[in-house]
């Protein structure tokens, strides 16, 4: 099976998934009207399945944004402001929601069900855990990207996870860490969130610098 239909087929069985109560699938609002071919909402953004960066965020919103927004994002949601620019820093640019540029980017969520009261409603590790077991790691296994990027503590729990051996450690400690090597020769970079919370914790300046110890690793996944 190649890349495409093993991915169709992730996607066919994250809508008919029942996520852990109150979290609502994309394919039962509206009776799925606004869903898409994604396994998530963010990944009409940059979803090459032949991605060799998969960037990981907390989870894409609530409810009520994916409604208001028919199932889309916003050129102006902060995390994806925020990400353009830490993309740009390393010499990515992955255009905008609305107008997206091919890369060998892929971005996705730790939580793939929507929340509900408001964005930056917290989560429950039950949550991260369902969708990490049920969707994330399968996702990896197919897309196969060489280098994993966390935005968030969240985040970066989901993919411990799924690689038991990662270190459990705050996220402090986590941005002084080198990149962490996993199985299959994949490389792990836990970063801070880019969204509005995220950066009253560690500004843009300082999240750039962070960054900057992918920059070394690209020449292998863009050439």
């Amino acid at each position: 099976m190649d890349k495409q239909e093993a991915y169709k087929q992730l996607v066919q069985k994250r809508k008919s998934i029942v996520f852990p109560t109150p979290l609502q699938n994309p394919s039962q609002v509206r009776e799925g009207q606004f869903d898409s071919e994604q396994i998530g909402p963010w990944s009409l953004w940059q979803g090459n399945v032949d991605a060799e960066i998969m960037v990981i965020g907390q989870d894409w919103g609530d409810e009520d944004y994916f409604f208001k927004n028919k199932g889309r994002d916003t050129d102006t949601n902060p995390t994806n402001k925020g990400l353009r620019k830490l993309l740009n820093s390393i010499d990515l640019d992955p255009g905008l929601p609305s107008a997206p540029i091919p890369q060998p980017l892929f971005f996705t969520n730790a939580m793939l069900g929507l929340k509900s009261g408001g964005m930056s409603a917290g989560l429950k590790h039950n949550w991260l855990k369902h969708s990490s077991l049920q969707l994330t790691a399968p996702l990896i296994e197919i897309i196969q990207p060489r280098l994993l990027v966390t935005l968030g503590i969240n985040a970066y729990k989901a993919i411990r996870i799924i690689f038991p051996s990662l270190p459990y450690l705050p996220m402090s400690a986590l941005l002084k860490c080198p990149p962490f090597h996993l199985p299959d020769k994949k490389i792990l970079f836990a970063m801070a969130h880019c969204g509005g919370l995220g950066l009253a914790n560690r500004t843009m300046e300082e999240q750039m610098k962070d960054w900057q110890k992918i920059k070394p690793y690209l020449q292998h996944v863009t050439s």
